[in-house]
């Protein structure tokens, strides 16, 4: 039997396959349907070749979510709140981007390009008010209520949001409104304490808005694809990658759309961790590049980093527990162009799955990133997923003549230069994760993934300045790989605005007994293992500190005692400082519920088939063409070497080594390179 990981990335989607018995992995990858991401999602299991019988699980990334945020084609939404806070969402944290805090004309900039999730007129007022104590200090009008449902549904919204101020401390007023909602609109109805009821403002209402917004597409989405499995005959469960790294039932995943708006890049940090820790290299920084994106993240001490506030854009907030991953538009799909004054410039724009680059044969015109590689040598017809695609050099070739042109650069020189930017946002992103972080990427390896990110690993990682770059042995599938090692998770959280020093110890675990039985109630009669967390702040502060571990016994004084210790040294670990005499006041109790799966590790490389003589490939590097070798990476044994300049290629991804390179073949198949330093 078979457990199936399903990435659905901008320009390809990729499927794994992992025997349960053996972690023995069979790869596939098919192109993208934009129109119907249900469609590529089935192609790709066909394209492994397993019958649906031997498939016990599949697990699956999907972005429709995050697509939907990002290019605003979301549901028509109405939102209920309470009277005087109708434009909280509109004002948000009142924070500029950091590139334009001082560019007077950024706020009707921003004003007017923003789309709002929704509207100012959808957004509706009812008189009622809870206080920050859950005190109700005006009764909630229900007669009001029920016209502005009424008024939303006339209008045809697709779902409805209520969010009340301070629903956090007392949620009565918003499961009242939701019934009421739910008795007289026939769309879905979420609460924002039913989100996640943190206790700040706008984090709250953005949350809510967000899962709102994204609700009905993606459960339409879910909705095709465990349709279109059970045609094929599949009777297995289907689970949804979480922004958290941990997976979930279709059925609860529903409910929470707003938990897998980063589920794709997730699955890549998740595959990262596991091959980090087969390594023995618990510290890492993944790049994911792939066909739309390079996607970030931080691995240390074995555990990804994670966040509490994802910002997907400027101001857009998920307070949920996710990994904090950073994405660019930087990937092989995305598009060069010289703007108004002359300037050389890659992405954001990508040519995605349809036309795709020019080089793909399917229509596309303008030039990419993955031309770039094409003109230079780098990729090319016999090498491109094994040869057994289109692949038009031509046509890369003329995507990129009026770049040269208006450049004043020869053909190669004008790849070269898209080359060199991607590069360089990309070790930008790099280091905005780490660096900018107070991480030292000296002593972290650069793992590398996604079909484009061998080709610029080895530039990325001498610009960083890491210890190494590693390359998993599927690279351009390891976001697929992710999903299917995943575990099922579940977080769960619940306010708790106190003093540390005032909060008795039975009153916190009473929190936490609570937030384990509604896990339990969740997930089921399983094999649950917890692990419990509280996020706080000194006295004064703005931002939480999030992830402080709390003791696994009943908490009395002495065990309170320690979590405090344990807050310091959390806070000293995120911030580089601790304030050890300060008051620290809590926030939010959590629990993080996890059900191990046992997804095996892959087995150890096999001898490698006959390869014959490396190849050869005129390739464009270092400012000129030359002849370098061509080596098949199913033919290294492992402890194999091989110097650059040179190539290694595999059916969906190629790796580059420049002068000075140097890879070595890992017992476990990763691919290491090294270089001198000065």
């Amino acid at each position: 039997m078979y457990r199936v990981g399903i990435d659905v990335g901008g320009t390809f989607t990729d499927c794994v396959a992992v025997d349960e018995v053996t972690g023995a992995v069979t790869t596939g990858k098919v192109p993208t349907t934009p129109h119907d991401q249900s469609e590529g999602f089935l192609a790709g299991i066909a394209a492994l070749g397993i019958p649906m019988a031997e498939i016990s699980l599949v697990l699956h990334g999907c972005t429709v979510g995050l697509n939907a945020v990002l290019t605003r084609t979301g549901a028509t939404i109405g939102v209920i709140t309470t009277e005087g806070f109708r434009d909280v969402l509109a004002m948000g944290r009142g924070q500029r981007p950091s590139g334009d805090q001082f560019n007077p004309r950024w706020q009707r900039a921003f004003g007017d390009a923003r789309e709002p999730f929704c509207p100012r007129w959808l957004r509706r007022t009812v008189p009622g008010r809870i206080d920050r104590t859950g005190r109700e200090v005006v009764a909630l009008d229900e007669e009001a209520l029920a016209d502005e449902v009424r008024f939303l549904v006339g209008r045809g919204v697709e779902a409805i949001l209520v969010c009340f101020l301070n629903a956090y401390a007392d949620d009565k007023h918003e499961r009242r409104a939701a019934s009421i909602a739910a008795e007289l609109a026939d769309v879905p109805v979420w609460t924002s304490t039913g989100v996640h009821p943190c206790f700040k403002e706008y984090p709250r209402f953005s949350t809510a808005v967000v899962n709102t917004y994204v609700g009905p597409p993606v459960q339409r989405y879910l909705d095709r694809a465990e349709r279109r499995l059970a045609e094929a005959g599949y009777t297995g469960p289907l689970m949804v990658m979480q922004s958290n790294g941990g997976v979930l039932p279709v059925g609860t995943a529903r409910e929470r759309p707003a938990y897998t708006l980063q589920s794709g890049p997730t699955g890549g940090v998740t595959g990262a961790q596991r091959g980090g820790r087969r390594l023995g290299t618990p510290d890492l920084i993944t790049l994911d590049i792939g066909g739309t994106s390079a996607d970030c993240a931080v691995v240390v001490d074995g555990e990804p980093v994670v966040t509490t506030e994802l910002e997907i854009e400027h101001d857009v907030i998920i307070a949920l527990p996710a990994m904090a991953v950073h994405s660019i538009g930087a990937g092989g799909g995305s598009l060069a162009w010289v703007d108004r004054r002359g300037a050389l410039r890659v992405g954001p724009r990508s040519a995605g799955a349809v036309p795709g680059p020019a080089c793909y044969g399917r229509g596309g015109t303008e030039p990419t990133v993955t031309d770039a590689l094409a003109v230079l040598g780098i990729l090319d017809p016999a090498r491109f997923l094994g040869g057994a695609s289109t692949f038009d050099t031509g046509a890369a070739r003329a995507a990129f003549t009026p770049i040269a042109r208006a450049t004043g650069l020869t053909t190669e020189d004008a790849a070269r230069a898209v080359l060199d930017i991607a590069t360089a946002a990309m070790v930008e992103a790099a280091r905005e994760v780490s660096v900018y972080n107070g991480i030292d990427p000296r002593r972290f390896a650069l793992y590398v993934y996604g079909s484009a990110g061998p080709v610029f690993g080895a530039r990325i990682g001498r610009a960083l300045g890491s210890e190494s770059v590693v390359v998993p042995p599927q690279p351009g599938e390891l976001s697929a790989y992710g999903l299917a090692l995943a575990d099922l998770r579940l977080d769960v959280g619940e306010p708790v605005v106190r003093a540390l020093g005032m909060l008795a110890p039975d009153e916190l675990e009473a929190a936490y007994t609570r937030l384990r039985d509604d896990a339990d109630r969740t997930l089921g009669e399983r094999d649950i293992s917890y692990t419990r967390w509280l996020d706080g702040r000194y006295q004064g502060q703005t931002w939480e500190t999030n992830g402080v571990p709390v003791p696994e016994r009943p908490l009395d004084d002495a065990a309170v005692d320690e979590l405090r210790t344990n807050f310091d040294a959390t806070h000293r670990r995120t911030w580089g400082y601790a304030v050890p005499r300060a008051d620290v006041k809590a926030t939010m109790a959590r629990v993080t519920a996890t059900v191990e799966l046992g997804t095996p590790d892959a087995p150890a490389p096999t001898v490698p088939g006959p390869d014959g003589a490396p190849g050869r490939a005129r390739v464009h590097l270092d400012g000129r063409w030359q002849e370098v070798p061509v080596v098949a990476r199913e033919g290294l044994a492992v402890g194999a070497r091989v110097e650059g300049p040179a190539l290694v290629v595999q059916p969906t991804a190629t790796t580059v080594l420049e002068a000075g390179d140097r890879l070595t073949v890992d017992g476990t198949g990763h691919m290491i390179i090294t270089w001198e330093t000065a």
